[in-house]
């Protein structure tokens, strides 16, 4: 039997609109008779736009896959089950089933009571995540399309007057609008619009009420069955035999995960090469490994004929893709992997690597999803052991032609002064840079305009060509997007255009660029070597931001990441870790990394630089002082998001350098930062060398302001404060090795305050508060003191530095 296409369109369609009458039965959708259950529903949601759907699927088809696609006579209704579908469709219909109990794979525990289905809301899943300590309180969200604002729970036991059918209209009237805008009848348009409609408003209603605790998003049930579908219709193509569709215990799917390697080095090796050319650069180069792991991810789709359902996990340079088990699937992963290790190896100098690493399973094993997902990532880190193995070695034999990368260097006046690894051509100002550099610099222009991306499925369709043989332009306007476009990516708000495939990914590409009124008569600094080349529009420069510091002028490096996250994904969930809930997690950390950070660094900290945020990690640039304050309310606001799950932490680590301070030297100094904090018991902070728990931060950043301000007003010496670091590291010293030598620094304090603070008697409050503040910091049990290098660094740093230096 030859692959149906239009058969096989409409499967997937019906998959992922199979409950969508859950989301009608809450309340009113114009004349839609939202009563009954809710395959009916379903089914006469689809019938109400039946012209719609007939111009692009199988309307039959369509019509009885959300009608029958379920088994269970107990529950549903004769004529929803599968058992009663037509004769022609029915075999589809039990595809449909099984995808459907795959996605959900029956694993929740039911509620005691019955809870009802109009009025539950859906309940943050971060408030069932439990390693070593027990869950938080259970939160749940209100009914709002997808924003990141909109993405933190609350506690409440009921949607407010109206909510529920406000919530149905704006889908309605969303829906209805695009009804009337699709001309093209073009599947892949109509899928996108409707998925991406879905993920907006389907994000905050739970798919199960049923269940004692409902946090599986009905989105990401529907598309996991989608995605589970599409790979049961190519695995049983050529044959749709009830009893094998059926089957639970053949090997009918492949996870694959695919990871780029080498990031760190490429994203921040970058030289000096003048006005800019580093912050220009930067965040172009983070935008583009997001981008090639998009379309890797795009491409692997395409070899399989797979919907973008089928990416289960994208963030940070890193997805997961369900694919079917057929014949072909080994060979397609081979190519694939071959064609993306000889474009990085002839486009990178290899400097840069996908590892893919794969694994095969049953529809039963996604019953124990994390099992699935632990196995994968033991085969990923075996396959990193030998990147390149698909060029570079045949027959386990190495190929000594490629061991050597055959770039010809006429001189060592032709390197690119950006990277100094290809050869350039003479640009900016005489300047060597090579292509690659080049495209760095265009994109990193184009950015702060960006507000979608349009992919092309060619080499040189786009304005940036040649990206694994596809291309891409970066628009300030959807429309402007070619038709011949595979998928337009709104990366900031979603964008709407029915005839073309949309989708929208919170991207955190915020940079801080130069305003209208802003030019270097603003600056205090006089002697800053980028003076006179502002460019409205444009980045601006390290300098100038850290020229935006309190006191001394400093960049301050902010690099974090959720603690335990493998074992998070793996056992936090226990055991109701099925791929629905596995993707609700993923996502909605995605959310918060991509999408709020951006939004708080925009409204509060607009001098803030995003190199990178997304997944579960980001790392920040910015003035030093502005760093601390964002660190801060970064991990109150994370708190908030994950329902103060205390087995949901952050670590972070911050580096204070001057502007010009190689980019990867001052990584390396938030790297180490970083893992001083996780060896330290994580959720925790380290800045100025030291680390401290995120509950101690706020006391002793206020205290840290007291101490600045003191020292401002000249009524506490900088000899003072300086004296203060050097009986914090003996003070450490003793807490870690308990040696009495160290306590030297209690007479020497003592006579230090004495001499510097003779404030006991001060007929001045202000002045006596001063003594009585640093009599305190002799105490060992006193928290602050135990931070006393912290307030002290600050405080004297804030105070050092003037317009000039």
């Amino acid at each position: 039997m030859a692959f149906n296409d239009r058969e096989y369109q409409t499967v997937i369609l019906g998959a992922l609109l199979h409950d969508i009458g859950k989301m009608f039965q809450r309340g009113s959708f114009g004349s839609l008779d939202t009563k009954g259950q809710h395959p009916q529903v379903s089914s006469d949601f689809v019938s109400a736009f039946k012209d719609f759907f007939s111009g692009w699927v199988d309307f039959g088809l369509l019509k009885t896959l959300v009608q029958h696609h379920h088994e269970n006579s107990r529950y549903f209704k004769e004529d929803l089950l599968c058992q009663t579908a037509p004769d022609t469709y029915r075999a589809l219909s039990y595809l449909v089933s099984r995808a459907d109990n795959y996605s959900s794979s029956e694993r929740g525990s039911k509620s005691e009571s019955y809870q009802d289905f109009k009025s539950t809301p859906m309940t943050s899943i971060f408030g069932r995540i439990q390693l070593d300590r027990d869950p938080s309180t259970q939160q749940k969200y209100r009914l709002s399309p997808l924003s990141p604002e909109a993405a933190f729970p609350e506690t409440f036991e009921s949607y407010g007057t109206n909510e529920v059918n406000r919530h149905l209209q704006g889908f309605g009237e969303e829906f209805r609008k695009f009804v009337v805008e699709f001309k093209r009848n073009d599947f892949e348009a109509g899928f996108a619009n409707i998925m991406a409609m879905l993920m907006r408003y389907c994000w905050c209603i739970p798919s199960n009420t049923q269940e004692d605790v409902p946090d599986v998003s009905l989105f990401d049930h529907l598309k996991t069955t989608c995605a589970i579908a599409a790979c049961l219709y190519h695995y049983h193509a050529h044959d749709f035999e009830e009893s094998k569709i059926m089957d639970n215990e053949t090997k009918k799917f492949i996870l694959l995960v695919g990871d780029l390697s080498g990031i760190q080095n490429y994203l921040f090796n970058i030289t000096h090469i003048g006005a800019g050319g580093i912050a220009k650069r930067l965040r172009a180069r983070s935008f583009q490994l997001n981008l090639l792991s998009e379309i890797l991810s795009h491409k692997t789709l395409h070899a399989f004929s797979l919907p973008l359902a089928n990416i289960l996990m994208s963030s940070g340079g890193k997805f997961y893709i369900l694919l079917p088990n057929t014949e072909s699937a080994e060979d397609k992963i081979r190519r694939l992997k071959r064609d993306a290790d000889l474009w990085f190896y002839k486009n990178f100098n290899a400097e840069i690597n996908v590892n893919i690493a794969t694994t095969t399973f049953s529809g039963s094993d996604f019953g124990n999803y994390g099992s699935i997902l632990k196995r994968i990532n033991q085969a990923l880190q075996y396959v990193k052991k030998t990147p390149f193995s698909s060029i570079m070695a045949e027959n386990d034999i190495w190929s000594e032609e490629l061991a050597v990368i055959d770039v010809e260097f006429s001189s060592e006046e032709k390197l690119c002064k950006a990277c100094n690894k290809f050869p350039g051509i003479e640009r900016e100002d005489g300047k060597m840079i090579c292509d690659r550099c080049n495209h760095d610099k265009e994109i990193g222009q184009e950015l702060p305009r960006t507000t979608c991306i349009a992919f092309y499925q060619n080499s040189n369709a786009g304005r940036f060509e040649n990206f694994l043989g596809y291309s891409f332009d970066l628009l300030n306007n959807a429309e402007k997007a070619r038709k011949d476009a595979y998928l337009l990516v709104g990366i900031d708000n979603p964008i709407k255009n029915a005839n073309l495939p949309v989708a929208h990914r919170f991207i955190a590409n915020y940079v801080p660029i130069f305003q209208d009124s802003e030019d270097c008569s603003v600056c205090p600094s006089t002697i800053c070597e980028n003076r006179n080349y502002v460019v409205i529009a444009q980045p601006r420069m390290f300098e100038c931001i850290a020229n935006k510091s309190k006191g001394k002028k400093m960049l301050g490096y902010f690099k974090a990441d959720v603690d335990n996250l493998g074992a998070v994904f793996a056992f936090g969930l226990k055991e109701t870790n099925t791929v629905s809930r596995v993707s609700t997690l993923s996502r909605m950390l995605d959310v918060f990394f991509s999408g709020y950070v951006q939004t708080i660094i925009r409204k509060d900290y607009p001098d803030l630089y995003t190199v990178y945020s997304g997944g579960d990690d980001l790392l920040v640039i910015g003035p030093w002082n502005t760093i601390i304050d964002f660190s801060e309310h970064l991990n109150s606001r994370f708190r908030e998001f994950t329902c103060n799950n205390s087995n949901l932490t952050l670590s972070a680590g911050i580096a204070l350098v001057k502007h010009n301070y190689p980019v990867f030297r001052s990584v390396d100094i938030a790297d180490n930062a970083l893992d001083k904090s996780k060896r330290e018991e994580k959720n925790r902070l380290t800045v100025f060398g030291q680390t401290i728990g995120w509950d101690d931060l706020p006391e002793v950043m206020a205290e840290s302001r007291k101490l600045e301000i003191w020292i401002g007003q000249k009524q506490v010496s900088s000899g003072f404060a300086m004296n203060l670091l050097t009986y914090s590291e003996m003070s450490h010293n003793y807490n870690l090795t308990g040696e009495t030598k160290y306590l030297r620094f209690l007479p020497l304090m003592t006579y230090d305050i004495a001499r510097n603070l003779p404030y006991v008697n001060s007929p001045d409050l202000e002045k006596r508060n001063i003594r009585l503040w640093a009599e305190e910091q002799k105490d060992l049990q006193n928290d602050r003191s135990k931070h006393l290098g912290i307030i002290a660094n600050y405080a004297l740093i804030a105070n050092r530095g003037g317009k000039n230096e």
